[in-house]
C-alpha cells in the first residue's frame, strides 16, 4: 500500500490559476453603481433595442466595459427579474471580449425577458454584439 506524502507534488501552484481566476470574474469596478451614473448614461447614452431589452451605452474614461441592469415590475414578479439580472451578468462575465472596451451599458428589460431560456438569451445578445460591433 502507498503512503500518502504532504509535499503537494500533485497540486497546482495557486497563482497559476489567478489570471484565468480574474479574466472571468465580476468585481465592484465592473459595475455600475451609483445612480448619478445610471442618469448619465440613460441621458446622454446611445440607445438600442434587441427583442426583450433596451441596451443604453456611453464611453467611460476608464478604459474598461461596465454592466448596469434595470429590470422593472413590468419584466415579471421579483423572482423572474433576479432571474433575467442573474443571467444578464453571466453574459457579461463570459462574453466580455465581445464588447466594447471603455464602454458602460445599462440593460433595461422588457416584457417577455423573463420567458427566455439562458440558451436564447446568450443567442440574442450575441446577435446584437455581432452586428453592431
Amino acid at each position: 500500500m502507498e503512503e500518502s506524502s504532504s509535499s503537494g507534488e500533485g497540486q497546482r501552484d495557486a497563482s497559476v490559476c489567478r489570471s484565468d481566476d480574474q479574466r472571468f470574474r465580476l468585481t465592484k469596478r465592473d459595475r455600475i453603481r451609483q445612480s448619478s451614473d445610471y442618469r448619465r448614461i440613460m441621458k446622454k447614452g446611445v440607445r438600442y433595442n434587441t427583442p426583450h431589452f433596451h441596451i443604453r451605452m456611453l464611453r467611460n474614461p476608464l478604459g474598461i466595459a461596465r454592466l448596469g441592469i434595470t429590470a422593472g415590475r413590468k419584466a415579471g414578479n421579483a423572482c423572474a427579474r433576479n432571474r433575467i439580472k442573474r443571467r444578464l451578468r453571466e453574459y457579461f462575465r463570459l462574453n466580455r471580449d465581445k464588447m466594447p472596451s471603455g464602454t458602460d451599458m445599462v440593460f433595461i428589460a422588457s416584457q417577455g425577458a423573463a420567458a427566455l431560456e439562458t440558451k436564447q438569451l446568450f443567442a440574442e445578445l450575441d446577435r446584437f454584439f455581432e452586428t453592431k460591433f
